[in-house]
């Protein structure tokens, strides 16, 4: 029952970060620490805005079976969690036989609200096995899409070495997008969960690998230490372009939450500094006083 439901970010899933992160980094998870509310030295200077409001993505668990009309206003973007990869196929997770439906993803369609698919996840039963058939995957990854109306994928690979992570998510992200553009969905979305650091499990090398950085249309990175959250973003910053980093809080209680001050001031430090939005892990775990901590902080910057 636990592997079956339990949330991604899990404890084992929190401490492998950490062990990975103080392998490559010599320190704590995301080498951050500090306080929330203060700009870390390792950060970049606040750049001009591109104009863009910013983002509230929120993933969407299916084991707690949340009515989908329970999305939350402010939310710009869904991301439902999740199916997963076997071989070459993108399989339902078995938790919630009918629970996704093309009329619920309509719904949120109709209120402004993206809607993304997220393949993978922390828990062995959504793991991430590819098998290297890239032309096959693809032509079932966009039936898949096609039948439920999603708007695009989200690549959560948390499964087997860093190794074959590395190796699926370097193929897989480039063949996604050409396959979209091939299919005449070229404005469909492509993102990526990464770890808290680009040091971590492999993302740095993920993104600077040819046709990746151009094929995503942002990242979420799970920083779920929230001390250490502006360091981690800005160290991404430094591989990938600020106003495509999202920056991720963890919210349902797997590891300490940030209290409803902090994420109001994550989520404005976001958007002085041109980030791209905040990330929740996840959103049908929000209290209304967090949501509205994090709109306020998105919109008004303070």
């Amino acid at each position: 029952m636990l592997e079956r439901f339990a949330p991604r970010k899990n404890a084992l899933a929190v401490a492998l970060v950490m062990m990975l992160s103080l392998v490559a980094c010599g320190g704590g998870a995301g080498g951050g620490g500090g306080s929330a509310n203060v700009l870390p030295s390792s950060a970049p200077s606040p750049i001009a805005s591109s104009g863009a409001a910013p983002q509230y993505v929120g993933y969407w668990d299916d084991w707690e079976q949340t009515p989908w009309s329970a999305v939350p206003q402010g939310v710009t973007t869904l991301i439902y969690a999740f199916d997963f990869v076997a071989g070459h196929s993108v399989v339902p997770d078995g938790i919630s036989p009918g629970y996704v439906t093309a009329a619920a993803v309509a719904a949120l369609h109709q209120r402004g609200i993206k809607v993304l698919l997220s393949l993978g996840g922390g828990s062995p039963s959504t793991a991430f096995v590819f098998d290297g058939d890239t032309k096959d995957f693809e032509t079932n990854l966009i039936s898949v899409l096609q039948q439920y109306g999603f708007d695009g994928v989200d690549f959560d690979d948390e499964s087997g070495t860093q190794a074959q992570r590395v190796a699926a998510l370097e193929s897989l992200i480039p063949a996604t997008r050409a396959a979209f553009t091939a299919n005449g969905i070229g404005n469909d979305l492509i993102t990526l969960a990464a770890f808290d650091t680009p040091t971590s499990f492999g993302d740095g090398t993920v993104l600077a690998a040819p046709g990746v950085a151009g094929a995503l249309s942002w990242v979420n990175v799970m920083s779920y230490d929230y001390t250490a959250a502006q360091s981690d973003l800005a160290s991404f910053a430094l591989v990938f372009p600020s106003a495509q980093l999202m920056l991720g809080s963890d919210i349902d209680g797997d590891v300490p939450v940030p209290p409803n001050a902090t994420l109001d001031s994550l989520a404005a430090w976001v958007k002085n500094n041109g980030y791209g939005g905040m990330m929740i892990w996840t959103v049908n775990d929000a209290t209304a006083a967090q949501n509205q901590a994090i709109e306020n902080g998105l919109t008004t910057g303070k």
